[in-house]
């Protein structure tokens, strides 16, 4: 607080926003995961809604939108599922192919013992459906940014994190960030 300086109270708002004023208001970590299967299509919402492209405005990549900001337009962000239980959709590690908005298949058949030493010291998460690996190709930021790229990149992780949450409480599904 400034207490020196004048203040103007803000009334609170009721919700303009309809249902979505509730999604934000109810958006928090959830950590009580029951290893019900995640189903293809809740995945498919989860990656659209947050990372996929919404509008391509030309030909190339850069001009695509996505529901987060990227500086320069680069999107240097790449999606790996690991899906832990699924619903007509295999256990194993995927490339969320953002351009055709699929997935790519890299590790299948992964078992138990390789997911439990993973993140050993937060055992919650192995009853979650699927984990979202979230890197950057730092380069595709920095090249036009130079260093502070990689902050930037560092920043648009926060926002699709963000929208991973929102989405998730949208559909009603838990999501946790580690």
């Amino acid at each position: 607080n400034y207490t020196r300086l004048t203040y103007i109270p803000l009334e609170r708002p009721k919700s303009i926003l309809g249902n979505f004023g509730d999604i934000l208001k109810n958006r928090s970590s959830f950590r009580g995961f029951s290893s019900k299967p995640v189903s293809l299509e809740e995945l498919s919402k989860l990656l659209y809604f947050s990372a996929g492209i919404t509008k391509n405005l030309k030909t190339p990549i850069e001009n695509s939108r996505r529901n987060y900001p990227s500086a320069g337009g680069k999107f240097p962000l790449e999606i790996y599922p690991l899906i832990l239980h699924g619903k007509n959709i295999n256990r194993g590690l995927y490339h969320y192919n953002v351009l055709e908005h699929s997935l790519e298949v890299l590790l299948a058949n992964i078992d138990d013992e390789s997911v439990k030493n993973i993140w050993m010291s937060q055992a919650w998460f192995r009853k979650a459906s699927i984990i979202f690996i979230i890197t950057s190709v730092f380069e595709r930021t920095s090249s036009k940014y130079g260093q502070r790229g990689i902050g930037y990149s560092l920043i648009e992780a926060g926002h699709l994190g963000q929208n991973f949450y929102l989405v998730s409480q949208a559909l009603g599904i838990g999501c946790s960030a580690i």
